[in-house]
């Protein structure tokens, strides 16, 4: 099956770099992370996206990005299938020798695993972005993460760099690379340029004048890796404290009270401004990545309430920026604290968005992807 194409855009002048992207996780955290690189890192590249679709995959996605970015649709499965992924391969092998890119950039899990391989048989540099290991989910058998684990220990041979979007991430990669696999530490970063006018766009909200219209929630697909059942017990707790709201729950659902608002699966500018609009942002993963949820709602000056996991305390600076809980009793006191404290959500809210601004501004940090396939291309080249 030939992928169908959108939106090929031929190079002017001297011929850039051309880096085709892989993933199979075409939505939500990792769709908003490929964008924003590619909005950020295009002094001298091109960009291309390979992509499965999913159910949340939003219909105008090639809206979020650069308009010469080229889209190639290939079916990928989400979980482990022999036969399917084999056909994907293919399937990639021959789209990848047809487009010759300079670069092949694979992100998550099965793109990384199916990409690096796919890449190395036709003998192209390729960069791995794990956006999460899939063998740190909890909602799997021990037998099944081990399996992810030796997945990934096998591909980083195939591969040429690794990077981490933070800093667990970074420390479990150090003990799965080769010799070969260069490890860059790149953490994930928000288009502030873009957030901003998105948010100068929105309807003006009043702050809360008493405990009972504090907006707390969160922003998300409902799936394990978000911990419903914890957010229910949050939201249960302190429906004296704050109205709950969780942005892109399925509208009917019995996973949460039903006070908890929820509003169905929005696009991303709705969810964003629903986002902006909460007074108290809740993050219950039970593992993570770098979460792009966490750094917009900082981004937006929103204070966190967040599980005490590693790639949280990367982003969430406690007692600074939010708070992190290690205890749903603590996690519980923490947004009660904050629901009657005005003062302390408009410092911790600012706190936070400083620390978007020094740490996660994609203008600043991702000039390191540029960096990072000159060097690869080149290597090529001279190879």
């Amino acid at each position: 099956m030939d992928p169908d194409m959108k939106n090929s855009a031929a190079p002017v002048g001297c011929a850039p770099i051309h880096v085709v992207h892989v993933v199979e996780s075409f939505a939500a955290g990792c769709l908003a992370a490929i964008a924003t690189l590619c909005h950020s890192a295009q002094e001298g590249l091109r960009h291309s996206i390979i992509h499965a679709t999913r159910p949340e995959t939003p219909k105008n996605f090639a809206e979020f990005f650069p308009g010469d970015v080229a889209f190639y649709s290939l079916p990928m499965a989400r979980s482990i299938s022999p036969v399917q992924d084999w056909r994907a391969f293919m399937g990639l092998r021959t789209l990848l020798a047809r487009l010759r890119p300079d670069v092949v950039h694979c992100h998550s899990s099965k793109a990384g695993f199916l990409g690096r391989w796919a890449a190395r048989s036709l003998d192209m540099p390729s960069v791995y972005t794990p956006h999460g290991f899939a063998f740190l989910r909890t909602d799997v058998r021990p037998w099944q993460r081990s399996c992810y684990k030796l997945a990934e220990w096998l591909a980083a041979r195939a591969g040429n760099a690794l990077v981490a979007c933070g800093r667990e991430e970074y420390e479990l990669a150090c003990r799965l690379a080769g010799k070969n696999c260069q490890l860059v530490c790149i953490p994930n970063a928000v288009n502030l340029q873009e957030m901003d006018a998105l948010r100068q766009s929105m309807p003006v909200v009043q702050p809360p004048q008493a405990l009972e219209h504090i907006r707390a929630g969160t922003c998300g697909r409902m799936e394990p890796q978000r911990n419903p059942r914890l957010f229910a017990e949050l939201a249960t707790a302190l429906k004296d404290a704050a109205s709950w709201t969780w942005i892109g729950a399925p509208s009917k659902t019995a996973a949460l009270p039903p006070h908890v608002k929820c509003s169905g699966w929005l696009s991303r500018s709705e969810a964003l401004t629903r986002l902006a609009q909460l007074d108290i942002y809740v993050h219950t993963s039970l593992w993570d990545g770098l979460s792009y949820a966490v750094l917009e709602a900082m981004t937006f000056g929103k204070p966190v309430v967040a599980t005490d996991i590693p790639a949280n305390r990367a982003i969430v600076e406690h007692g600074v920026t939010g708070f992190l809980g290690a205890s749903p009793q603590e996690m519980i006191a923490y947004v009660r604290l904050l629901a009657q404290d005005a003062a302390l959500r408009r410092k911790m809210g600012a706190a936070a968005r400083r620390r978007v601004e020094e740490h996660h501004d994609a203008a600043r940090n991702y000039q390191a992807y540029v960096n990072l396939y000159r060097s690869l291309a080149q290597k090529r080249n001279k190879a």
